[in-house]
């Protein structure tokens, strides 16, 4: 059904189905009685005026299709509209001011309601053409218009819109989507602010700066406060429910000033993705954590009165291999300190070694920036690179979680478990009446290091395995060992004391012992006069690091092999280390008879040059041998030889003094050599 030149036409083929047979119809239409609007054929469909239709027919229709006169009208645009996929493209990309999108409910509305409009525009067009070429007087505008409003309640079935129901209000809206384009149909509320009354950037700042006051105030105060300022400048009052309209706009802003840089930079800030070391070694993730696991304490009050508090916790250090997230190294103390990290670094070189056979550093390292100006070099010793943390950046560091992992796994079944951190919701943490009971049974500190040393044993005990797996991808170039002496310098403990080198080599008090080190180093020797600090690890005292006391020189020190007097007593071993010792001393004297050749060969021209001087001439340093030394000849005689030559002196004008280099054919022979040597300027 539809509507032709305003009249309801039906077909032939709803006309004739059950309300008048092919016959009547057609006998009815030949005697003029009901009037043919549209012939069949060539795809047309033949159509009839159903008012032209008798009465008793007429009624028949309009009982099976009481709607008839709806249905027809709408069928007229129904059948025109077709969907606007440039429409869909615009809404859907459209972006609004705030930067947003429009949802997608809208998109499709705004959609249907350009599709629509299309089929109106192409309807009244259509219209305005046939009647120009027919030379027919064309249907009104506001006829037109009318009918288009009428079927926009059908429409809406097959395309949701929103246009407007009047009949002028929709020709205006047409009118203004010819003029505008698609963007006439996005709604108002989408450009404008809330409700217009925070429109210019001295109300947006003024009322931002009140959301993210560091108070953290309610909306309800916000707006009092606003309105309070409001009313001096002549804007419009806001409510509490409008101040959270823009508390969620301005969330970003007023997380920043509401819950501080921290919390701003944990939940709004762009997080990095980190994949996992592949091999053991690689990295490593170090920081302090106070182990959840209370403890009883007494001390003595200032009137002499014991009191004992239950609420003491120990600190620990843990530097974590993030590979297999492996304890590599910890130390537990009463507080973090910088003497707490050089404990579990420690740990890390000496377990290290535990694993592998010999001590590896890190090829990073990871830590936190408590202390970091006085940590940055010992970190430098365990590691190559050295990269702390974002401050105040808990997701940076893989040994975070680690702490929390602790805590729920193997803290929360102790009876003694404190909970966890005070920001934690009150409904997770133990129950303090519980706690409070049973204060009495809580272990004392001796005990909590304890738990915590099992703690730890079972950790690496269950991540071992992985650990020694993924040590087979540890390239050689990452492969980054530990030297004794490196070792000792940073992590080795001092005896308090300076020493000097004696004949037997340093004889340094160690844990309360006397004990002989000694060096094979030849340059050693050529510092018998400095004062030497002792480095030694308490674990292995096989051999230790001398430091001079500016700490420009440092030696490895062995201790001394004890020989057996009786060669009944000599075992195996004993004869390789005495060699040791004999080539040394070779090498020792060759190395000194070299050096006294050097200098006599440097000195030699001043030697020469000397001996032309009087001073040096044979009867002065005759007369003065007889004047010093009391030696007589085979006679028993002294004075008279002294006088002698003291007379004779006097005759004599000039003495030459030759002297006779000895030729030296071994080097270790230059001691003797030099001792022989007639030097007669000394």
């Amino acid at each position: 059904m539809e509507v032709i030149d305003g009249k309801i036409c039906i077909s032939h083929e709803e006309l004739t189905g059950r309300v008048i047979t092919t016959a009547n119809l057609k006998a009815l239409v030949r005697k003029g009685q009901v009037r043919q609007v549209q012939k069949g054929g060539n795809g047309r469909v033949a159509l009839f005026d159903v008012e032209s239709l008798p009465l008793k027919w007429r009624t028949e229709v309009y009982r099976r299709w009481p709607d008839l006169k709806e249905q027809a009208e709408s069928r007229e645009f129904i059948d025109t509209v077709e969907p606007d996929g440039a429409a869909f493209d615009f809404f859907q990309g459209y972006t609004l001011n705030d930067g947003r999108h429009l949802p997608e409910d809208k998109v499709m509305e705004y959609a249907s309601n350009a599709a629509i409009m299309n089929a109106f525009r192409r309807c009244w067009e259509a219209h305005v053409s046939k009647r120009q070429r027919t030379g027919k007087k064309a249907v009104a505008a506001k006829e037109f218009w009318a009918r288009a409003a009428a079927a926009l309640p059908r429409l809406a079935d097959r395309f949701p819109h929103s246009l407007p129901g009047s009949p002028r209000r929709l020709s205006m809206k047409c009118a203004e989507y010819v003029r505008d384009g698609y963007e006439c149909f996005i709604s108002g509320k989408f450009q404008n602010g809330n409700a217009g009354k925070v429109l210019t950037d001295e109300q947006t700042g003024y009322l931002a700066t009140l959301i993210s006051n560091p108070n953290n105030v309610q909306d309800t105060v916000v707006a009092k406060a606003y309105n309070a300022k409001a009313r001096l400048l002549g804007w419009k009052v806001i409510t509490a429910a409008a101040v959270g309209v823009w508390r969620e706009k301005l969330q970003l802003e007023a997380a920043a000033g509401r819950l501080g840089v921290t919390n701003f930079r944990n939940t709004k800030t762009m997080q990095v993705k980190r994949s996992r070391p592949t091999a053991p070694f690689l990295m490593c993730s170090l920081d302090g954590w106070t182990v959840e696991l209370l403890y009883q304490k007494t001390r003595t009050d200032k009137k002499g009165h014991n009191v004992t508090t239950y609420t003491n916790r120990l600190t620990i250090v843990v530097v974590l291999d993030p590979c297999v997230d492996y304890p590599m190294g910890y130390a537990v103390g009463d507080h973090e300190c910088p003497e707490l990290i050089k404990a579990a670094l420690r740990n890390a070189a000496i377990h290290s070694r535990e694993l592998t056979g010999q001590m590896l550093r890190y090829n990073q390292v990871q830590s936190d920036r408590y202390a970091i100006k006085t940590m940055t070099e010992l970190y430098a010793v365990l590691g190559d690179k050295v990269i702390p943390a974002q401050a105040h950046n808990a997701k940076a560091k893989p040994v975070e979680p680690y702490f929390n992992h602790l805590n729920t796994t193997y803290c929360q079944l102790c009876p003694n478990w404190g909970g966890y951190g005070v920001t934690t919701n009150p409904k997770r943490q133990p129950n303090s009446e519980a706690l409070n009971r049973r204060r009495h049974s809580f272990p004392d500190e001796v005990g909590v290091r304890a738990q915590i040393d099992e703690m730890m044993r079972l950790e690496r005990m269950q991540k071992i395995g992985a650990l020694m797996e993924k040590l087979a991808n540890l390239k050689p170039e990452h492969t980054l060992p530990m030297s004794r002496e490196m070792y000792l310098l940073n992590f080795g403990a001092e005896t308090g004391f300076k020493n000097v080198l004696e004949g037997c080599g340093l004889r340094p008090t160690i844990l309360g012992v006397k004990r002989d080190y000694d060096c094979f180093d030849l340059t050693f020797r050529d510092y018998a006069s400095e004062r030497w600090t002792v480095r030694y690890d308490p674990d292995d005292l096989h051999d230790v690091l001398a430091v001079s006391e500016d700490g420009t020189r440092r030696y490895m020190l062995e201790e001394k092999y004890v020989q057996p007097m009786a060669l009944a007593d000599r075992k195996p071993g004993d004869a390789e280390q005495l060699q040791r010792v004999r080539d040394y001393n070779v090498a020792l004297e060759a190395e000194t008879g070299r050096r006294l050749a050097q200098h006599y060969q440097g000195a030699k021209r001043t030697i020469e040059r000397a001996a032309e001087l009087p001073i040096y001439r044979t009867p002065a340093l005759g007369a003065c041998m007889e004047d010093r030394l009391m030696l007589t000849d085979s006679r028993g005689q002294h004075k008279d030889n002294r006088s002698r030559k003291r007379l004779a002196a006097a005759d004599i004008e000039a003495l030459e003094v030759e002297t006779v280099e000895i030729p030296v054919t071994r080097q270790g022979d230059a001691v003797d050599a030099y001792q022989t040597n007639d030097y007669s300027i000394f």
